[in-house]
């Protein structure tokens, strides 16, 4: 008897649906496609997307570079050909670019063929093997640490050309590794999206940039070390992010829609921001990479005012080095309560040091009525040598970390909660994620308290670091045995 022949339902999808499908993958996947059938063999062409990357290393300080001279192909002339191979009815609308040593003339040439064609969507990062790609920020482990360029690399990058701003048709914009160059008129008036992450501006055109974007929704600035004061006066703008761009001083944002805000960086300075509304932000990250060791608590009341006056927060995250710890006097949350209480998800990242640590996260955790999500980031904790080798938390630290960096102990204590009702446990809370689990007795305690207080838990979920060395069954066993709601799901992820 003959076997009847299955059907191919993805062929027999229309040549637009297909099409779709194939600009979703990397374009060296899609053009592997042609070689299934007839039907397919000119659907490659026909994509509007060029997405590429490298995949030569060229590791900064790297001597060896045979693995990148073995290529079979030469990058830029896979570049070439996806543009050229084309079909004349395909414009480019999406360019994906991620390019070792660019060519200045060659990513001019591929750029203005997007451009010509209509593109709505261009992401170039560009990397130098040649030059160093450590973190621009102060506050790195590194002797080498700080917030601006190498003398050696200043206008090392390659220059933006001039008909990338010049596109009317662009909506999404993404330069990484680039040094700005605006020359004469910018017209961007479709630009919705813009993200500029490691860009040197010399000549200061970023503010001449951000003032021809009319509809810009979305802002984010990286490690941008000549970022000082900028106005972005687009009333259309959502989102504001700014990362790690130590030397701004003054950032004013005129958009009343402004909804989400994410700041990482120093303790910021008085008045670093000035919003048209705060009542308006509705999710808000604030991240500091400074250490907060011996400040004061003036020195922390620009951050807290700024949480402060966003009185409508539905998500808050907040990342602190080395600790939140309640009794530091930096958080005053009797201050940031009223704004707080309305929460409904909640991120921290900080490192558990100390019982005092584990009560700052209760404290936290009284104000926020309404919380249906938590997500935790318990950091490692920091070298011994920046702490006081006398001090009670210091002692406690080296009594929980053990030679392989996990306590296996399994007697976990509420010690070091106070006796206080958190409200949200009752009937809100949903959602609790743990990442970055390495099974010490501090994150067991915090782990414990909220599984068993948790009435409404619908999911658990952790998710173990490489120092954990229990197996995901046995950390599972040991959450499931402290759950208070037997209908909870408890997941463990490496």
């Amino acid at each position: 008897m003959k076997r009847r022949r299955q059907a191919d339902r993805l062929s027999a999808l229309p040549d637009e649906m297909m099409q779709h499908i194939l600009s979703q993958l990397p374009s060296e996947e899609a053009v592997c496609t042609s070689a299934l059938s007839r039907r397919w063999r000119d659907v490659p062409a026909r994509v509007t997307t060029v997405d590429l990357a490298d995949p030569a290393k060229g590791d900064y300080g790297r001597h060896n570079m045979s693995e990148d001279l073995d290529l079979p192909v030469c990058f830029a002339h896979k570049v070439t050909g996806a543009i050229l191979g084309k079909a004349p009815s395909a414009p480019i609308r999406t360019l994906r670019l991620d390019i070792l040593n660019p060519s200045g003339d060659l990513l001019d040439q591929w750029i203005g063929s997007a451009v010509s064609t209509g593109a709505e969507d261009i992401d170039v990062k560009l990397r130098y093997s040649h030059l160093s790609r450590r973190r621009l920020c102060p506050y790195g482990s590194s002797e080498r640490a700080s917030a601006d360029f190498e003398i050696y690399e200043r206008n090392g990058y390659t220059k933006t050309q001039n008909h990338l701003f010049r596109c009317r048709t662009l909506r999404r914009l993404r330069l990484v590794n680039w040094r700005l160059d605006v020359h004469g008129t910018v017209s961007m008036a479709s630009l919705e999206t813009l993200c500029l992450a490691r860009i040197m501006d010399p000549k200061g055109m970023l503010q001449h940039l951000l003032s021809n974007c009319p509809r810009l929704a979305d802002l984010t600035l990286q490690e941008c070390p000549s970022l000082t004061k900028i106005t972005v006066a687009s009333a259309h703008l959502r989102s504001f992010a700014m990362i790690c761009c130590h030397n701004a001083t003054r950032i004013k944002l005129s958009s009343s829609c402004l909804r989400s805000l994410h700041y990482k960086g120093g303790l910021p300075r008085k008045s670093l921001f000035k919003l048209a509304n705060h009542a308006g932000v509705t999710a808000l990250t604030v991240e500091i990479c400074e250490d907060l060791s011996g400040k004061e608590p003036a020195e922390f009341a620009p951050a807290t005012k700024l949480i402060k006056r966003c009185t409508k927060l539905a998500y808050l995250h907040l990342s602190f080095r080395p600790s939140m710890a309640y009794y530091s006097s930096l958080i005053k949350v009797k201050h940031v309560a009223p704004c707080i209480e309305h929460l409904r998800q909640l991120g921290l990242r900080c490192c558990l040091r100390d019982h005092h640590d584990i009560r700052s996260v209760a404290v936290l955790l009284c104000h926020t009525q309404n919380l249906e999500v938590l997500s935790m980031f318990p950091m490692a904790p920091e070298t011994p040598k920046e702490y006081s080798s006398d001090s009670e938390s210091d002692i406690e630290l080296e009594n929980n970390v053990v030679e392989d960096g996990v306590d296996y102990s399994s007697q976990v204590t509420h010690s070091g909660f106070w006796p206080m009702q958190i409200s949200c446990l009752d009937d809100k809370l949903r959602r609790i994620n743990i990442g970055m689990y390495r099974g010490l007795q501090l994150e067991k305690m915090l782990a414990k308290f909220l599984l068993s207080k948790a009435a409404a838990l619908e999911e658990f979920s952790v998710t173990l670091t490489a120092g954990c060395s229990q197996s995901k069954r046995k950390v599972a066993k040991e959450l499931r045995s402290w759950r208070w709601n037997h209908h909870t799901r408890v997941t463990v992820n490496r």
